[in-house]
């Protein structure tokens, strides 16, 4: 069942941004060899927890290349740096115009303010630029919950599989059909 889940990982894992493709490029003069510490890279409890949930923060601000910002964080702040820069992605070409409608939906409600009767007529740029008031607390309010959300969510997660496979390989098991 193992070999089954990394057969089918591997074409995904081989585009997570590895330290070799990173080594003798701007960035790394430009930071030096603390990008290379190995708490940026190596996938821990802690680590993937935190740079998830920094990742998907960054997600929900409405801001162009989000990536930046969360890969920015997470190495100041020491996150797992592939987890923190990947789930920005959540947010794409497809998902972001309804996120962002429905945060201002949340921001105006939280700010007791009425929705323009006929929304959905107006671009969301126009509604953006004339009231970004309850975009923005709607943006903030939503990073921050999600990312709560999901920073608890992996560490449930990972506590589960983890226990799960040390249940798994506590005991050997005997090979099928070999009974005396």
């Amino acid at each position: 069942m193992m070999r089954l889940r990394r057969s089918r990982m591997r074409p995904w894992l081989k585009k997570v941004p590895r330290q070799r493709h990173v080594r003798g490029t701007w960035l790394h003069r430009l930071l030096g060899d603390r990008l290379f510490t190995p708490e940026l890279w190596r996938p821990t409890r802690e680590g993937v927890a935190r740079g998830a949930a920094n990742g998907l923060f960054w997600a929900m601000m409405p801001i162009p290349f989000q990536m930046l910002p969360s890969g920015i964080t997470a190495f100041f702040l020491r996150f797992n740096l592939p987890t923190a820069i990947s789930v920005v992605w959540i947010t794409n070409p497809v998902t972001w115009p309804f996120i962002l409608y429905w945060q201002y939906r949340l921001g105006a409600w939280l700010l007791r303010e009425d929705v323009p009767s006929g929304a959905a007529a107006y671009s969301l740029l126009d509604i953006a630029a004339g009231v970004p008031g309850p975009l923005l607390l709607g943006c903030a309010v939503t990073g921050l919950l999600a990312g709560a959300l999901v920073y608890f969510s992996v560490n449930a997660l990972w506590g589960a599989v983890a226990e799960r496979w040390w249940r798994s390989h506590e005991h050997p098991r005997k090979p099928a059909g070999r009974e005396r």
